[in-house]
């Protein structure tokens, strides 16, 4: 009778090893994304360089192209939003944000592929200067675009 207990408690001990390097197996498996880890200067938006503005009627109006890949070369997937930043006067006048635009289309097949923004806030002979950064949906921030400025002329 005692042999049959020893033997039922190791049959018992073996199937809970087993059981728990199942376990400890598949969780393993499961766990997060395969690959090396990125840092986190690569997977910035990379930085728009073709800012352009212009005078319309309504007031300037900023224009730029969507940006496609991250710094490090990737397709861009999660693009969040754009800040514009906004500076009043020449040269040293701090930019501060002046709009910010939700990017509202990443699962769509055919996405937007320039954004624009009027900026109505003018007034006639005033010195504007822009630059927009691009933001990824888990917050990362690209360098700011390329400066453009422009003297508001009509009313």
């Amino acid at each position: 009778m005692s042999r049959r207990r020893t033997s039922r408690r190791s049959a018992a001990r073996a199937a809970l090893v087993c059981a728990l390097l199942t376990c400890a197996l598949a969780a393993a498996a499961g766990c997060g994304r395969r690959g090396n880890p990125r840092p986190p200067e690569d997977v910035l938006p990379q930085t728009i360089t073709a800012l352009e503005v212009r005078e319309e009627p309504a007031g300037i109006v900023v224009a730029w192209p969507r940006p496609d890949l991250y710094t490090g070369g990737g397709k861009m997937s999660d693009l969040g939003a754009f800040i514009v930043e906004r500076a009043v006067g020449e040269g040293t006048a701090e930019f501060t944000e002046h709009a910010r635009i939700e990017v509202l289309d990443r699962d769509r097949f055919r996405q937007v592929r320039n954004f624009r923004f009027t900026d109505t806030g003018t007034s006639a002979g005033v010195h504007y200067r822009y630059r927009v950064v691009s933001t990824t949906t888990d917050g990362y921030v690209s360098a700011p675009s390329n400066e453009v400025g422009i003297t508001r002329t009509g009313p």
